[in-house]
């Protein structure tokens, strides 16, 4: 008698259970490249003004195929192409992850998940930083837009106590997103 008084009394007082909380879908990595056959994206490099159009043109399981032999798929956990993460979910200010390609690790951070780019916001900036024998350093920055995609590609030098200096950007100049 006295087990099953202690039993109702611990129901009776066990509080109902919190609801998960719903991860925000803008800090989903998936937001951030919208794959499906047809979209596409050009970009214009700075100096030249030459353009290059990349369009997803199959699917192959769960990777979308582009027309330049690039592989992407999304993962539970982030974005990916045929190597390495291109996102990894969340997207926040200080998150990082990292790669090994040629036998060199790449080390991944996002630097900013709120960055604006001209017409873009909520922009999320990932960069990665290889070091140069003179002690200053060769860095990646991508920009993301939510549901636009990459929209400008930035590497530049930077000397361990001189400016930084751009080596090649591209900007996305026309999108089309399904």
């Amino acid at each position: 008698m006295k087990l099953v008084f202690l039993l109702l009394l611990c129901a009776c007082t066990t509080a109902p259970a919190k609801p998960t909380p719903q991860a925000d879908p803008q800090k989903d990595a998936r937001q951030y490249y919208p794959l499906a056959v047809g979209n596409s994206w050009t970009y214009a490099e700075s100096r030249s003004g030459k353009r290059e159009t990349i369009k997803i043109v199959g699917q192959d399981g769960p990777w979308f195929l582009d027309d330049h032999g690039g592989r992407l798929r999304y993962e539970s956990d982030g974005v990916r192409d045929a190597d390495r993460y291109l996102l990894r979910t969340p997207i926040a200010e200080g998150s990082k992850w990292s790669a090994v390609e040629n036998l060199m690790v790449q080390r991944f951070e996002v630097v900013s998940s709120s960055a604006k780019l001209g017409k873009f916001s909520g922009c999320a900036v990932v960069r990665n930083e290889q070091p140069l024998k003179n002690g200053g350093k060769f860095v990646t920055e991508w920009t993301w837009a939510p549901k636009v995609g990459l929209v400008q590609i930035r590497t530049f030098t930077a000397g361990p106590s001189g400016p930084e200096k751009t080596q090649t950007q591209l900007d996305l100049v026309d999108y089309r997103v399904q």
